[in-house]
């Protein structure tokens, strides 16, 4: 059975070298044709609503807003990733990984029933933790990229485009995320969603904060009027300045993160080093019938510091 798990992870695994390589290979190749991925789909169909509908169910965005409170919270998650549906890579990594994790937790125990417990919670959380790593990142690079739309849309402005226009330049010029989020935008002003309405639609498809600021702004001006032109300039100039502002902070506070690191990985690496050099120095632990007591005070204690360190690291501001 053992042998039969190791050829099925190593089948699996050149797929998905294999899956992986393809597309670092289309998408080096696709990144001289279009600079974004909305572009290059209408590179391939000419009907805009048509690739507009297309990337709207890839993101996962065509969902009802009546469901439950934790199927809204992973769609979201998911479409604020920018990750995009794909059920047989799915079924590939999640295959993969049972197997990878099945041979791994059988160094470790023999019982079938702690083995599924782990693998079932481990499929379970690591998507969500995918998710949020590509959401975090994908935010990060589309708070970048804000303050360079805002100056094309300010010239754009200035030149006597109308909005429209500004935002459609933006999605024709700048990449991913910038470029494909404010070619959705453009799209659905252009099909008749209001532009308050389509700037919540970016909120929710986004997640940024600075984003928000932005539909203030445009909502405030279209109420109040005002020079649009003063008040984008004054907004790009505000989002750089907090970026500065969040990279000092990481700056200064980069120690204590490696130090939470360091700390949180330092007693699962010192148990495997001693186990590797002494196989029967635990023993006496397991065979007291008190090691469930100290390995849950143990995880307890880590977790309740964790949280300290997280906490003493990450700012709101």
């Amino acid at each position: 059975m053992e042998i039969i798990l190791i050829y099925a992870a190593v089948f699996v695994a050149g797929l998905i070298l294999f899956d992986r390589l393809l597309r670092t290979l289309f998408r080096t190749t696709s990144r001289s044709k279009a600079l974004n991925r909305r572009l290059k789909l209408l590179d391939t169909e000419e009907d805009h609503l048509a690739v507009y509908q297309s990337m709207v169910k890839e993101r996962a965005l065509d969902y009802n807003r009546h469901s439950t409170r934790l199927v809204l919270w992973l769609r979201r998650l998911f479409a604020q990733s920018g990750l995009r549906v794909n059920l047989l890579r799915i079924a590939l990594y999640g295959i993969g990984g049972a197997a990878v994790l099945w041979l791994g937790l059988g160094l470790l125990t023999s019982s079938t029933m702690i083995k599924l417990v782990l693998i079932a919670a481990t499929l379970a959380g690591l998507p969500i933790f995918i998710m949020y790593r590509a959401r975090s990142k994908r935010i990060g690079k589309f708070t970048v990229q804000l303050p360079g739309a805002l100056d094309v849309v300010n010239r754009s402005l200035a030149s006597g485009h109308p909005l429209p226009s500004a935002i459609a330049l933006v999605s024709r010029e700048l990449p991913d995320p910038v470029g494909t989020e404010f070619g959705m935008l453009s799209d659905e002003l252009t099909y008749g969603t209001d532009l308050d309405d389509a700037m919540l639609n970016m909120i929710e498809r986004v997640g940024a904060e600075d984003l928000k600021l932005l539909a203030i702004s445009m909502s405030v001006q279209r109420g109040t009027g005002g020079n649009f032109v003063e008040i984008l300039e004054n907004l790009a100039n505000v989002i750089r300045d907090r970026a500065m502002l969040r990279a000092k902070v990481r700056a200064l506070s980069a120690e204590g993160r490696i130090t939470a690191i360091v700390m949180s990985a330092f007693p699962l690496l010192l148990y495997f080093m001693i186990n590797a050099l002494s196989p029967t120095y635990f023993n006496p632990v397991w065979e007291s019938g008190y090691a469930h007591v100290v390995l849950s005070v143990g995880v307890v204690v880590m977790l309740i510091g964790n949280f300290i360190l997280y906490k003493l690291v990450h700012f709101d501001f």
